[in-house]
């Protein structure tokens, strides 16, 4: 009763004034109401049948009755929300509940193109029992190869395309191979028994003996077939037997090599899971098992630890050799592929050749374009070039219900179920849609959303929504006080939140800088900056002081060295400490790109690209990487050691 006296006292008042402020009030009460399972009662709310977000109220209010509702209501509701994503949701979830109860009238009547397997099941189920061509079956196949168990509605469909000699013979064991790479060997067991004959199921059982025990491997040349089956099951074998042991995998490899036919395919993949077991146990021969990798096998990560490893043990020989032509895997950064392929050139004598290398890459606007631009005495290349939408673009975008959504969830403070209405709106949309989508979300102030968007668009050239001036004033005056370069703080913020005031990292460091509140307090202590509790860091005032205090404090910790600040911010200071004891007083390229943790490289190699591009958003002069980079591995007191 208190709650719906005060929902018919907000529509009265709605009524009267006709407040913009009060209805998204009265909605953001409902909503979070329904949330919690209070059902909405829409005739109380009369008020907000204007207001944009309102059918996620009708949604909620037909949700609560799903199960007992007839069909037109449903249908009045989608026709009112076509291509919407509350639409979306309330069909999938109106599917879901015909099906359940066998209203496949309904369910057939109003289905669209689902992505769920249970949804895509039922219909084929239905198709099948309207005896549809055979050729419609094939659909299924895509739900089929999978190494995950897949809905019980699915069952009936697979049994028909086995019947129907769509499901071969080769499909049913890829599935029961991919079940077994997945880490689900019982269910690559329960697929032999349910569709493979007694030769599958005879393998796939010793499969599930394998996953158990690999060192069974070992025996597997007792099994003379030298088929494609026998050679899975072997592989299989020898990958799990190189995680416990990689002498053993290797030494079992060798042997099944001379016994086995393995395709170029099979050789790929037991030699990468050989190298990526021998780079888990910290083999010091890792480079003799990354050599090895069949190049069917080499992937980003093969990619990235024969770099790694090429450059711990200054091997430029070898890194030519790895780097040479263009990266492998699509995931594989080119740029700094060919940088280090450059740098191994001009270290084994190539020097004509890797300065036009590093002459082509200077015109990149990129960490490794500003390394190149170095070695070359070149200006760094990094003009802007904005996205400026159209009056008639912005219109068109903003025009689009998901968008209005999206903009009034802001609003409301509610931006997970923003980002999902830009998401369902954009996502199919070409490439200039969506960069004009951030370019919106950067008129709101949605800063981080921008950046995200942008980033996963690979939409580089626009540096003012990219890197924005948030929060100016302050930080340029704590840069004053605490004798910093504005774009050091920048940089920070970029990296750590993406300019995200209430960010919260999954181990609990907060706020613009990301502070951890033991850290938070211990500066605060000795900066006489008063912080009451850690709820505090979310407010950026306070963010930005503590996290400015303690960037001052590392940064001469480490005799003024931007990069093992930001290696000591990341990563701790301690660890860096550590990490430039051990290693030699190696170039800095060179100790960037082999810092052990491979978050704190790139977090570092960030740090300095970000600051150099603030630096010339701010207007002034920007220092070189070189000079940034310059002595950060000398020894010092504070890090005392020999060279």
């Amino acid at each position: 009763m208190k709650y719906l006296a005060f929902i018919l006292l907000f529509c009265a008042w709605s009524a009267e004034s006709g407040d913009l402020a009060r209805q998204r009030l009265l909605f953001k009460t409902t909503y979070a109401a329904g949330l919690r399972g209070v059902t909405p009662r829409l005739a109380n709310l009369r008020t907000l049948r204007d207001y944009p977000l309102y059918p996620y109220l009708q949604y909620q209010a037909l949700m609560a009755r799903l199960h007992t509702l007839p069909s037109p209501e449903i249908r009045a509701f989608l026709a009112f929300n076509p291509d919407t994503l509350i639409g979306s949701r309330l069909r999938t979830e109106w599917l879901r509940e015909t099906a359940r109860q066998g209203r496949f009238d309904l369910f057939i009547a109003d289905y669209t193109p689902q992505s769920e397997p249970e949804l895509r099941c039922h219909l084929l189920a239905h198709q099948l029992r309207e005896k549809t061509p055979v050729t419609a079956m094939k659909a299924g196949l895509d739900l089929w190869l999978t190494g995950n168990a897949q809905p019980a509605a699915c069952d009936a469909v697979f049994a028909a395309l086995r019947e129907r000699k769509i499901l071969t013979d080769e499909l049913v064991w890829r599935r029961v191979v991919l079940a077994a790479h997945a880490g689900n060997p019982r269910i690559a067991t329960q697929i032999a028994t349910h569709f493979g004959g007694a030769a599958d199921q005879s393998l796939a059982g010793l499969l599930v003996k394998i996953s158990e025990a690999p060192e069974l491997t070992l025996q597997l040349p007792l099994l003379k077939d030298d088929t494609q089956k026998v050679r899975d099951l072997v592989a299989y074998g020898l990958s799990r037997l190189a995680r416990l042991d990689v002498a053993r995998g290797s030494a079992a490899w060798r042997e099944a090599r001379t016994r086995y036919t393995f395709s170029a395919s099979d050789k790929g993949f037991v030699t990468r899971e050989i190298a990526l077991s021998a780079a888990a146990q910290h083999r010091p021969d890792l480079r003799d098992f990354l050599a090895q990798v069949n190049p069917e096998g080499v992937n980003e990560v093969i990619e990235r630890l024969r770099l790694r490893e090429g450059l711990r043990a200054r091997d430029w020989q070898q890194i030519a050799l790895w780097t040479a032509g263009q990266p492998r895997d699509a995931a594989t950064n080119p740029l700094r592929w060919r940088y280090w392929h450059a740098r191994a050139l001009e270290q084994t004598g190539h020097k004509t050749e890797a300065d036009a290398l590093f002459d082509a890459l200077a015109k990149e606007r990129d960490y490794y374009g500003f390394l190149a631009s170095d070695r070359r005495g070149k200006s760094y290349a990094i003009g802007s070039r904005a996205i400026a939408p159209t009056m008639a673009e912005r219109t068109r975008i903003n025009g689009l219900v998901g968008i209005g959504r999206a903009h009034e969830f802001y609003r409301l403070g509610l931006r997970q179920q923003a980002s999902s209405e830009l998401e369902f709106e954009l996502g199919g949309r070409d490439k200039r849609a969506q960069e004009i989508g951030a370019v919106l979300t950067s008129d709101w102030g949605w800063a981080e959303r921008t950046i995200q968007a942008l980033g996963l668009l690979r939409s580089y050239d626009d540096l003012e929504l990219r890197f924005p001036l948030l929060h100016q004033p302050q930080i340029e005056q704590l840069a004053r006080q605490q004798g910093l370069p504005p774009a050091f703080i920048y940089s920070i913020v970029r990296e750590e939140s993406a300019f995200m005031t209430d960010a919260r990292s999954i181990v609990g460091a907060l706020g613009l800088m990301q502070l951890m509140p033991e850290t938070a307090r211990a500066t605060a202590k000795e900066t006489g900056i008063r912080l009451r509790s850690p709820a505090e860091l979310k407010q950026a005032d306070k963010n930005l002081a503590l996290g400015s205090a303690y960037l001052a404090q590392v940064l001469h910790r480490f005799g003024g060295s931007f990069p093992l600040a930001a290696a000591a911010y990341n990563a701790g200071p301690s660890r860096v400490r550590t990490w430039l004891r051990a290693a030699p007083c190696e170039a800095a390229d060179l100790w960037v790109e082999t810092i052990p943790f491979a978050e704190t490289e790139g977090y570092v190699r960030r740090a300095l690209f970000y600051t150099a591009i603030y630096e010339w958003r701010l207007g002034g002069r920007v220092t070189s990487l070189a000079t940034r980079m310059k002595d950060m591995t000398r020894p010092t007191p504070v890090v005392s050691r020999e060279c």
